[in-house]
């Protein structure tokens, strides 16, 4: 005799923890009523077998949209920034005046000594780019299916580019025009050599065949040593400065010695105003190969109230008109910049090899 799922019941839960809530009965030997039965007494299914639905039903879109990371745009944080002229504006003059004078013994019919000033205009010529954004009405409509607002995407992959493209203008300038990089200006003092070091293979310069945090310290001391040459006599121990490095080369700063004083400690307790940036494109292996050397600069910040560096544009962004045709349209966007400009070349000290 077949028992009953009432009887089975108790001792399913008792037992084996099997608890099915509203469960009435088994179902019958002969199967359950089905459509057309093409055999006597048989309910076989009519279709294809079965276990489960289609992927998309069971399928989950995350509404957070991940972005690959890319180098960051530094140049403009670590040299600072300003606007210069506007998008039809071609070049720059910036003015230098120089004090001068001489001095006499004094006499009361005297005319000796005078006093004058002289002038110069460095020029600059700035560089204009654009980039172009193009989407067709059925490419936003299958991708919003895919719960993306690809316009949108498509606008911040432009001003993305442009950012890029401004930030290599802004440390390496454009061949053929007289605008230059903060890294690469022709005026800008010749760079120094790092100090010899000791290291695991003899002699060494780079910072990464050393460990040495007091050995590293004496190229920052070097440097600031060869900035104060430069700055004859306005530089002090207590005058605001910017240390960038190679950000391939920013773990240096935790070299330890056996009192566990780090290349960092060292820094801030000798030069207590010294700002320390990092800069991929500094070093070699995140410049993208527009660089060959590691270098380090130091330079100050202002001197009698006026900026030593900054980056400069003409426009940061300049969305043209949308152009709309049968089924698609496009849009340009553009943007200008004069490059880096060190108004005092002086101010910066630069060392290669690190």
């Amino acid at each position: 005799m077949t028992s009953s799922f009432r009887q089975d019941a108790p001792r399913l839960a008792l037992d084996y923890g099997v608890i099915l809530e509203g469960v009435r009965d088994y179902i019958p030997a002969g199967g359950i009523v089905m459509d057309a039965d093409p055999g006597v007494g048989q309910f076989p299914s009519v279709t294809a077998p079965n276990s489960g639905v289609p992927f998309a039903f069971t399928q989950y879109v995350d509404p957070a949209v991940i972005k690959a990371f890319i180098t960051p745009t530094r140049a403009a944080e670590v040299y600072g920034e300003a606007k210069k002229g506007d998008w039809i504006t071609d070049t720059a003059l910036f003015p230098v005046v120089s004090l001068t004078g001489r001095v006499a013994a004094y006499g009361d019919s005297s005319q000796d000594g005078t006093a004058d000033a002289n002038a110069n205009w460095v020029n600059r010529q700035s560089f204009h780019y654009q980039i172009w954004t193009q989407w067709g009405e059925r490419e936003i409509e299958r991708m919003g299916a895919g719960k993306l607002d690809w316009v949108s995407q498509k606008n911040l992959g432009a001003a993305s580019t442009l950012n890029k493209q401004q930030n290599l203008v802004y440390l390496f300038g454009i061949s053929g025009l007289e605008c230059y990089g903060a890294l690469n200006d022709p005026r800008l003092p010749a760079a120094i050599q790092p100090t010899a070091k000791a290291g695991s293979s003899g002699t060494v310069t780079a910072w990464t065949d050393t460990s040495d945090p007091v050995a590293v310290y004496g190229d920052i001391i070097a440097l600031f040593g060869q900035l104060n040459n430069q700055m004859m006599g306005v530089l002090t121990l207590e005058t605001p400065l910017t240390l960038v490095l190679p950000t391939e080369r920013q773990q240096a700063l935790l070299y330890a010695n056996s009192y566990n004083t780090t290349l960092r400690d060292l820094i801030s307790k000798s030069l207590p105003n010294l700002k320390i940036e990092t800069l991929p494109e500094a070093g070699i292996v995140m410049s993208g190969g527009t660089q060959t050397v590691c270098k380090m600069q130091m330079f100050v910040d202002t001197i009698e109230g006026q900026k030593s560096v900054t980056t400069a544009f003409t426009e940061k962004l300049r969305a043209h008109a949308v152009e709309r045709y049968s089924s698609n349209f496009r849009q340009k966007k553009s943007q200008g910049t004069w490059g880096t400009i060190w108004f005092y070349p002086m101010a910066c000290a630069t060392m290669e090899g690190i």
